[in-house]
């Protein structure tokens, strides 16, 4: 079966449309430019900012004039993750998408359900004339997956309705109220060059076969973070022998669960056989993924001599980004004390990666911290200020979201849990989420912005394993046809 054919055909038909385009964080001009010529062939009011966010406003079909619009909202930008072994190129080449039983997913990549559902459905409602609807303004944003500079930037006068729903949430039947507000920080190392001295060993440690996953929504499932517990076998080994650093590189985005991790290093084995080096480094892999309590099921310690190299850090300089790396917090920091099972607070390393400038080595980590509070998400970042202080390091604030808080009257909350119990026959789910989404900043910039999110289901989002339920996006699509045909709020 093609990928237009399934139910329902003209949002499937978006999807794939949207797929073809390449549309990575802060590289969004060519699909915002794409949305731009989808309005205006169809009439439709358009507004494209400098930074290529795109709202596309509808009028109201016959008897819903006089009620207040609706915002619905969505992001164009995905992230680009792929598998080790698959060639493929995302600045040029369309996602290749593959119908895997009841779901869909993408040929060795990530599939951009998060968040090009959302395009699709709000592209199928504009291309509609037979839907009922009130005035509509559609906003998809750009960058949300690095940094939320997309929406930082929207002109939020441009908006009459101050009702919005965000179709960035990935499990069917539950509706979000609430949302983490989130910082990312990036650690600078800068190091001199030392030769390598005679009697060292290279040798390369690589921790790889972990999952990954998003780092918010998924962060309380003790997947391993491959930066992490590389860290910590170093960390293990620095006890045992001393080693100079060469190389160091992991992850990729700060909102993704790094799955794997390499370090090249220096080591004087002390008249030990690499046989016992290894045996030692098992040993802590082994012990790191049980303090972790790592649920994982295949993950793997690679361990192998290399080249000689020439150039590396000081054994000094090599310890103190060890500790750091051991020090600093990385997953679950608290539980929410008022919803059960619900983070509270966490901290992602995304990324790390090593380069030599000007004969220096420059070392660069990447953190996102999150929050269901605005407090303890400034103290947590204040914690990594000082830690990266301590270790005569630079820290960089890179950009940063606010929560969004749950509102206790929310008449769109009501008029989604209606539709969905005509429907179904049952109540949704009212949830709070452990991730960013961009709904906090419409509510700090339209007062008195009533918001939910909901969304089909998407699975392993942000990695190669990404796939969407085939039926739930059906079922999600019936479902805003009902919010749209039961839709009746008026602002006070």
């Amino acid at each position: 079966m093609s990928i237009e054919k399934l139910y329902p055909e003209k949002v499937f038909h978006y999807f794939a449309e949207i797929s073809k385009i390449p549309r990575a964080s802060k590289k969004e001009k060519e699909i915002s430019d794409w949305l731009v010529k989808f309005a205006k062939e169809r009439k439709l009011k358009v507004i494209q900012d400098e930074h290529y966010n795109v709202i596309i406003k509808k009028k109201a079909t016959e008897g819903y004039e006089d009620f207040s619009p609706l915002i619905l909202q969505g992001h164009m930008d995905m992230v680009w993750e792929k598998n080790k072994d698959t060639e493929f190129d995302f600045s040029t080449q369309g996602i290749e998408l593959v119908i895997d039983g009841d779901f869909l997913k993408a040929n060795g990549t990530t599939l951009g359900a998060d968040n090009g559902i959302a395009i699709a459905y709000a592209l199928a409602i504009l291309d509609s004339d037979d839907i009922k609807h009130p005035a509509l303004e559609v906003v998809i944003t750009t960058d949300e997956e690095d940094g939320m500079s997309g929406v930082a930037n929207l002109d939020f006068d441009e908006f009459d309705g101050k009702t919005l729903i965000n179709l960035d949430t990935e499990e069917y039947g539950e509706v979000y109220v609430s949302s983490a507000g989130g910082t990312r920080t990036e650690t600078k190392f800068i190091f001199e060059t030392k030769k390598i001295g005679n009697g060292c060993t290279p040798v390369s440690i690589e921790v790889k076969g972990l999952s990954g996953g998003h780092s918010g929504a998924e962060i309380h499932k003790n997947l391993g973070n491959s930066i992490k517990i590389l860290s910590e076998v170093l960390y293990h080994l620095s006890k045992r022998y001393e080693m100079s650093l060469i190389h160091i590189d992991g992850g990729g985005k700060v909102n993704a669960i790094p799955r794997e991790a390499v370090a090249e290093i220096a080591v004087k084995l002390d008249g030990d056989s690499i046989d016992e080096f290894k045996k030692l480094a098992e040993l802590a892999f082994e012990n790191i993924l049980k303090d972790f309590k790592v649920s994982d099921k295949s993950p793997i310690l690679a361990i192998e001599k290399i080249e000689e190299k020439n150039l590396g850090i000081s054994l000094g300089d090599t310890l103190n980004i060890i500790n750091f790396l051991h020090e600093v917090p990385n997953g679950v920091l608290e539980m929410s004390k008022h919803i059960e099972g619900l983070v509270e607070t966490s901290i992602n390393i995304g990324f790390i990666s090593t380069e030599i400038v000007d004969g220096n080595v420059k070392i660069r980590i990447k953190s996102l911290a999150r929050s269901m509070a605005n407090d303890p998400l400034n103290k947590l970042v204040e914690e990594i200020t000082d830690l990266t202080r301590k270790h005569d390091a630079n820290i960089k604030i890179a950009a940063s979201n606010p929560s969004w808080e749950y509102k206790e009257d929310s008449k769109i909350r009501e008029l989604i849990a209606k539709s969905f119990k005509e429907i179904t026959g049952n109540e949704p789910v009212i949830k709070a989420i452990h991730a960013g989404l961009e709904c906090g900043v419409f509510t700090q910039n339209i007062k008195g912005a009533d918001v939910v999110s909901i969304g089909p289901n998407i699975y392993g989002a942000h990695t190669p394993e990404e796939r969407m339920d085939i039926k739930s996006v059906g079922e999600t699509w019936e479902w805003l046809l009902k919010i749209l045909e039961n839709y009746n709020i008026k602002e006070d």
